[in-house]
């Protein structure tokens, strides 16, 4: 996801508009800002997503915080640094560059954002680092966890490969969340 730093633009040209800002919450208070905020009438979204999650005996459909710690509000400048004082739970914002200037998601990503949590039926991640074809990584989790490989593309499935010489390259499609980027 991209953002927008406008450590250019003053702050009372931003104190007349409002726009999505990237806010961190307390441990496990990420609901309850969203209440508060619902309360309050501030445009807010707290990415959460209906995931499947296999136990012993059943299969179970359980919210999952795609951001744990994490919310974005819609919002004036005024109104983003009261909201600081007036909810708890709340932390602080997402800043570039210092405690004034805070980072801005542009409508249309946040948008997009929304759109793709509320509508995936596959768990949604986000990679601080994008991943491509070629990339070098390493399996974090799962029965693979440990083993490095080389990110592919195979019938349009990112997956991991791993050359074996004369037998050709063996591959397995993994999830771009259980991988991380080595650098």
């Amino acid at each position: 996801m991209e953002y927008l730093c406008f450590s250019h633009v003053s702050l009372e040209q931003l104190s007349m508009k409002t726009c999505w800002y990237a806010a961190y919450t307390g441990s496990c208070q990420e609901r309850k800002v969203s209440e508060a905020l619902s309360a309050l009438g501030v445009e807010h979204f707290l990415p959460i997503q209906k995931v499947l999650v296999q136990y012993s005996d059943r299969k179970k459909l359980v919210d999952r915080l795609v951001l744990p710690h994490m919310i974005f509000i819609k919002t004036d400048e005024q109104t983003r640094i009261k909201l600081l004082g007036d909810i708890y739970g709340l932390r602080s914002y997402m800043t570039c560059g210092g405690t004034y200037h805070p980072v801005i998601i542009p409508d249309n990503q946040m948008d997009d954002f929304r759109f793709m949590v509320t509508r995936s039926r596959e768990k949604v991640a986000l990679a601080d680092r994008p991943l491509a074809p070629g990339d070098r990584v390493r399996v974090i989790n799962g029965p693979l966890s440990g083993l490095e490989a080389e990110l592919v593309e195979v019938n349009g499935e990112k997956t991991i490969s791993v050359k074996m010489g004369f037998l050709g390259t063996a591959y397995a499609s993994i999830s771009p969340d259980s991988v991380e980027k080595i650098i």
